[in-house]
């Protein structure tokens, strides 16, 4: 019996649970186990202490979600988010006890499933594009020598849209108020490291070099009319 195998096995169990499965049908076919091994494997599934595991395990990436996705969290409210959490743990394996890490698949998650709510889905990409720029200010990464005319984007930088003024939607977010309604016109943020707040409106320029760029996240992202 490898090691490393039985931990796959454990870790595996842990998580099926920890997302609201049964755990038994969490050990992966692939893994060196004998017949005894799979079978205890199995018996856990009644034990206080791998409960208590798994318990654990669920709560602490709840946790990471509600301290790292407040803005996200906000627009859902209070009655939805926990069901919006539960259905996100069972559709998506624990892939990393970092914050960053699950906050980022939790937005992405949200932008996708609930890309219908007004404003839902703009919130969290953007709020996945903070999460992304403060990385980089930790960790700045080399950029290539640019020519001075030419506008380049930074490799943490992101451009998104909001479907009503940003000062509006994100103070009506913070002070807990209602959120402006849907307008017809878009308006871009750029979202980098560098910036005052890490954001700010972007320009004409920006909006366009990002258009073209068509990065996964920007889709749908057109530049304003001139």
């Amino acid at each position: 019996m490898p090691l490393a195998d039985l931990q796959r096995a454990l870790g595996a169990l842990v998580a099926a649970r920890a997302a609201g499965g049964p755990g038994a049908g969490g050990v992966p076919v692939d893994l060196d186990l004998s017949v005894e091994e799979r079978a205890w494997l199995r018996s856990l599934g009644g034990s206080p202490g791998f409960q208590v595991t798994c318990d654990i395990q669920r709560w602490w990436r709840e946790t990471k979600l509600r301290w790292t996705a407040r803005l996200t969290l906000a627009v859902l409210g209070r009655e939805e988010q926990g069901a919006v959490i539960a259905e996100y743990l069972a559709a998506v394996p624990c892939a990393s006890l970092f914050f960053a890490t699950e906050a980022s698949a939790f937005l992405d998650y949200v932008a996708r499933a609930r890309g219908e709510r007004p404003h839902l889905a703009a919130i969290a990409r953007f709020e996945r594009a903070l999460l992304r720029a403060r990385e980089a200010e930790i960790e700045p990464v080399a950029l290539d020598v640019c020519l001075p005319d030419a506008i380049h984007a930074h490799p943490a930088a992101s451009m998104v849209e909001f479907a009503a003024p940003p000062e509006r939607l994100l103070g009506a977010l913070l002070a807990r108020q209602p959120l402006p309604a849907v307008e017809s016109g878009r308006f871009p943020i750029l979202v980098a490291p560098g910036l005052a707040r890490l954001w700010r409106p972007a320009t004409l320029d920006e909006a366009r070099v990002f258009a073209s760029r068509r990065l996964p996240e920007q889709s749908g992202t057109r530049p304003p009319s001139p």
